[in-house]
């Protein structure tokens, strides 16, 4: 190898593949590098391959994709009205966990039971007022408003589709109280009628008290409907979500959320084993600022979010929204106050007089009921339909009164229910 220089190649190579060699004579390399073997030859780095359909990686969604919870809402139903159907429960109760300390935050209010309505400062707008609301106003008044036990309020505004359908309804509004329009021969069979059956036992009382207790409070529809912490009802209409009257999560005399809305399915009385799905604290109270900032009777509606979905086990209720809205009989089940405490009690009535945004009926209740369901229960089809939220006593009319669950409520308690 005489003519040879026996050279050795060293090879300088980066991540982008080999960038030059330089030759060394044997002689200049020094003996700690001669022992070393050669190392590997490093091989360039390859182009990525684009991912197709055919190429995704397992980690990779493969179930169909589920719209973005809130991201729409269900198109307009007919013109007569529309429903949300309820669901019975599989009657397995499912047992809850212990709730958890509420904070002692500024934007609550510690009062261990709600204020009545009639101590309120509840502001009642006069129709002429109503009728020439801007959709400005309205987008304000339906804008969704929300708490969590930690204090976080956030606020989300209406869908312009929304907005369409309250100015709407605004401008159709019923100039004075109206009687339920006459039925049809072939509407009787749908009046509705008494939930009650066997499940209720009537207590003697003095006075015209038509009330009768609920104590078989497991049983279908009873478990859907419980008591909340601050005192009032409030009616399952979802997996975790709680319909109640908006006097029932947010004080308008102070301005601040209650923090006892913690919720106690199926409760049948004080003591601990008279509360047969536990109590299930809340994660999260919605409203509209039409009830927390404008202080308006027609917007006093809320929900209360769970922190378990206890309503896949119990079941709930379904509602809806009909105009013209039949002259119902209708049931309410809530916690009067004027009864020992955690017992429930049912009364049935029909409605006398249907507003735009109000229904009235004879039906007996008491400070604690706030909140509760007024639904239609029929036979034919075991169908039970929530048509409004009741919210108050006796007023001018001399009768109590209940929200109207209207086509801007049902799409709000929709939305609700889909974004959180």
């Amino acid at each position: 190898m005489t003519g040879l220089t026996g050279r050795l190649a060293v090879c300088i190579v980066t991540t982008a593949g080999l960038l030059a060699a330089t030759h060394l004579s044997r002689a200049q390399v020094p003996p700690s590098i001669r022992a070393v073997p050669p190392a590997p030859a490093v091989q360039p780095l390859q182009p990525a391959t684009p991912i197709t359909p055919s190429t995704r990686l397992p980690s990779v969604i493969t179930q169909p994709t589920q719209p973005i919870p809130g991201s729409a809402l269900p198109a307009r139903g007919p013109a007569d009205g529309q429903t949300d159907p309820g669901f019975a429960g599989p009657d397995q109760p499912r047992p809850t966990g212990p709730t958890g300390p509420r904070p002692g935050l500024a934007i609550f209010d510690p009062a261990p039971t709600f204020v009545p309505p009639s101590q309120l400062g509840i502001v009642d707008r006069y129709v002429k007022e109503q009728a020439i609301t801007s959709p400005e106003m309205a987008r304000e008044e339906l804008s969704t408003i929300t708490v969590t036990p930690d204090g976080r309020v956030e606020s989300t505004s209406p869908k312009s589709e929304d907005v369409e359908i309250l100015i709407r309804g605004l401008q159709n509004i019923e100039f004075a109280p109206q009687r339920p329009r006459s039925l049809q021969e072939s509407d009787q069979q749908n009046l509705g009628v008494d939930e009650a059956g066997g499940n209720v036992q009537a207590e003697s009382v003095i006075g015209q008290d038509t009330r009768t207790q609920v104590t078989a409070t497991t049983a279908y529809p009873y478990r859907v409907i419980g008591r909340i912490g601050i005192g009032c009802t409030g009616t399952l209409v979802g997996p975790r979500h709680v319909l109640t009257a908006g006097h029932c999560v947010y004080n308008i005399n102070t301005d601040k959320w209650y923090s006892a809305l913690d919720f106690t399915p199926g409760q049948s009385g004080s003591a601990a084993n008279q509360k047969p799905y536990g109590t299930i604290a809340w994660s999260r109270a919605i409203s509209v600022k039409g009830w927390t900032q404008s202080h308006l009777r027609d917007y006093d509606y809320a929900m209360i979010v769970l922190n378990q979905d206890i309503g896949n086990s119990n079941g709930w209720l379904g509602y809806g929204w009909q105009n013209p809205m039949p002259s119902y009989n209708v049931n309410i089940n809530g916690y009067p106050a004027d009864k020992p405490l955690g017992t429930m009690w049912h009364a049935y009535c029909q409605f006398q007089i249907i507003q735009t945004f109000r229904l009235y009926y004879a039906c007996d209740t008491f400070g604690g009921m706030s909140g509760s369901a007024v639904y239609l229960y029929k036979t034919a089809d075991q169908s039970r339909i929530i048509y409004g939220i009741h919210a108050y006593g006796v007023d001018s009319t001399g009768l109590n009164g209940a929200t109207r669950i209207t086509q801007s409520v049902f799409n709000k308690i929709k939305e609700w229910k889909q974004t959180y």
